[in-house]
C-alpha cells in the first residue's frame, strides 16, 4: 500500500484465516522485522530494551518467542554498532546536505514513502546533486544491505539458542558442533563429514558478514546457506541421511561455493575464501555420490520422469495435512518409558499404529488421490481437504496429538482409550511386527526379482539371470523358515 502510487485504486479480496492465527510463529517474526525495520538512530535504544523487556517477562514455556524477541533486539544493536548504520545517513545527507546529525535518520527510508518524496522535491539542482536518480538507487541499495544484515544477525541468534537447546544432539550439525569445541572426546568418529561441517558454517557466516557490509550482496545464496544449515541440524549420520546430506551439499557447491569469485570482486576477503574452498573441497570428498550413482540418477530420471509440483495450493495444503496426520503413526523412534510426562499419549499413537488400518487405509487413499490430482482433473481437492479434516477429528478423539498448540488430553480421556482389554489386543499385535515385517521384505525381494528379470527379458541370457535371482530370493527363504 505503501509503495503505491494510487492506493485508492488497490483492491484486496477476502483471505481466509484461522481464529488464532496471532499465535503463528510467522505472526510474531513478521512483527518483530517490521519493529526493527522502522527504528532510527534516535529511537532504536528504545526498542532495544522494550524488545529485551517483554523477552524477560515472558513464562519459561514461550521459550521460541522469548528467542525471536531477543533476536529482534541483538540484530538491531549490532547494526548501529556496524558501518552499514552510518551508511544510510551518509547517503540521506549527500540528498540532503543541508540535514545536521539531529535530525531523524531511519534505518529504512523505504518504509516512510512521503520522506523519500520530501527528498527528491527538496533537491537543488545544482551540479553536486544532478544524478538524484543515482543516489537514490545506492540509498536503496544500501537499506537492502542493512535488511540482510538484520536477518543475518537474527538468524545467527536464533540458530545459536536452538543448538544449546535441550533436544537430541543426534544430528550431524550437532555432532560436528561438539567434535569442533572439544575433538578429544570421540575416540571414533560415525563420518568423516562431522570433522568439517560445523567449520563450514563458521567460516561462510564471517565472510557472509563481511559481504552483507559491501556492495555486493546476492540474496538467494544465503537462502541456500540457511537450507543447508536447517537439514543438517535435522538429519543424522546414518546412510538415508548422508545421501541426502549429500544432495543438498551438491546444490550448495553449484549455487553457493562456485560463486565465490564473483562475489570477491573488489574484496579483501582472499584469506577467508581459501579458507571455506579448502573446507568445502573436504565435505565435497566427504559428501561427493559414488561414482556411477549420479549417471544412474540421471537415467531414471530419464526413463521415468521427475516429480511435479503442486499445480494449485489447495494441493499443497492437502500433502502438508497428510504428512501432519501421519507424523503420530510413525512410532518407530517412539520410547515408552514409564513414568514420562507423556507416555500414555505414546501408548495412544502405538495403538493406533498397530489396530487403526482404517486410519491409515485413509491417509493411504488420500496420498494417492493428491499424486492422482496432479496429473488428472477428476479429483475435488476440496472435498478431500474436508476429508482429512474429518480424519484429523477421529485421530483426535483416539488421543492423538499432532502440535504443541493443541490442547492435551485429560488423564481420564486417555485411561478411557486404554483400557485393559485394549492393551491385551495390542501386546498380540505389536508381537507379530517382526513377523510382518520379515514378510514385507520377503515379498519385496520377489518383486525386485520379478522386475529385474522382466527388464533382462530381451538379453540372451536370461534365463542364467533369471535362475540366479530366483535362487538368492530362495536363500532368504531359507533363512526365515519360521515364515
Amino acid at each position: 500500500i505503501m509503495q503505491s502510487t494510487h492506493p485508492e485504486n488497490l483492491r484486496f479480496s477476502a483471505v481466509e484465516i484461522d481464529a488464532d492465527w496471532m499465535d503463528e510463529m510467522e505472526v510474531l517474526q513478521a512483527s518483530v522485522k517490521l519493529f526493527i525495520e522502522k527504528a532510527t538512530n534516535q529511537d532504536w535504544t528504545l526498542r532495544v530494551k522494550w524488545l529485551n523487556f517483554l523477552a524477560k517477562n515472558l513464562p519459561q514455556v514461550l521459550d521460541p518467542v522469548r528467542i525471536q524477541l531477543e533476536a529482534g533486539a541483538v540484530a538491531l544493536g549490532s547494526f548501529y554498532a556496524s558501518p552499514l548504520s552510518s551508511g544510510i545517513s551518509n547517503m540521506i545527507k549527500l540528498l540532503q546536505p543541508t540535514m545536521t546529525d539531529e535530525h531523524v535518520m531511519p534505518l529504512d527510508p523505504r518504509w516512510n514513502v512521503q520522506f523519500l518524496d520530501i527528498i527528491r522535491n527538496s533537491i537543488n539542482f545544482d551540479t553536486e546533486t544532478e544524478h538524484t536518480d543515482q543516489l537514490l538507487i545506492l540509498l536503496k541499495s544500501v537499506a537492502n544491505r542493512a535488511v540482510l544484515f538484520l536477518d543475518r544477525e537474527k538468524r545467527s541468534y536464533t540458530e545459536k539458542n536452538l543448538i544449546i537447546s535441550k533436544k537430541p544432539r543426534s544430528s550431524a550439525l550437532r555432532m560436528s558442533l561438539d567434535f569442533h569445541k572439544d575433538p578429544g572426546s570421540y575416540s571414533s568418529l560415525p563420518h568423516a563429514v562431522v570433522v568439517n561441517l560445523a567449520a563450514f558454517f563458521e567460516l561462510w557466516d564471517v565472510f557472509t558478514l563481511h559481504w552483507v557490509t559491501s556492495t555486493q550482496v546476492i540474496l538467494y545464496c544465503l537462502l541456500w546457506r540457511d537450507r543447508f544449515w536447517t537439514v543438517s541440524d535435522t538429519l543424522t549420520v546414518d546412510s538415508p541421511g548422508l545421501s541426502l546430506l549429500s544432495l543438498h551439499w551438491h546444490w550448495v557447491m553449484k549455487h553457493l561455493i562456485d560463486r565465490i569469485p564473483q562475489m570477491l570482486i573488489g574484496s579483501d576477503q582472499h584469506k577467508v575464501s581459501k579458507e571455506i574452498q579448502s573446507v568445502s573441497q573436504q565435505l565435497q570428498s566427504c559428501l561427493a555420490n559414488p561414482a556411477g550413482t549420479s549417471a544412474n540418477m540421471k537415467l531414471l530420471q530419464k526413463s521415468l520422469g521427475r516429480p511435479l509440483p503442486f499445480k494449485d495450493k489447495l494441493g499443497m495444503e492437502c500433502f502438508s495435512l497428510v504428512k501432519v496426520l501421519s507424523k503420530p503413526l510413525n512410532i518407530l523412534e517412539a520410547r515408552l518409558v514409564f513414568g514420562e510426562s507423556r507416555w500414555q499419549e505414546k501408548m495412544c499413537c502405538l495403538k493406533t499404529a498397530a489396530t487403526g488400518w482404517k486410519m491409515k487405509k485413509a491417509l493411504l487413499q488420500a496420498d494417492g488421490l493428491i499424486l492422482r490430482a496432479n496429473h488428472l482433473d477428476d479429483v475435488s481437492l476440496g472435498q478431500l481437504k474436508n476429508f482429512l479434516k474429518a480424519v484429523h477429528s477421529e485421530l483426535r478423539a483416539e488421543g492423538l496429538k499432532f502440535s504443541h498448540t493443541e490442547e492435551r488430553f485429560t488423564e481420564d480421556t486417555v485411561t478411557n482409550q486404554l483400557d485393559p482389554a485394549v492393551l491385551i489386543q495390542l501386546c498380540s499385535r505389536v508381537q507379530l511386527w517382526p513377523a510382518m515385517e520379515c514378510m514385507g521384505v520377503l515379498w519385496q525381494y520377489k518383486l525386485t526379482a520379478d522386475y529385474v528379470a522382466k527388464a533382462y527379458a530381451r538379453s540372451s541370457n536370461f534365463n542364467t539371470v533369471y535362475f540366479y535371482l530366483n535362487l538368492w530370493f530362495c536363500t532368504y527363504i531359507n533363512i526365515y523358515p519360521c515364515v
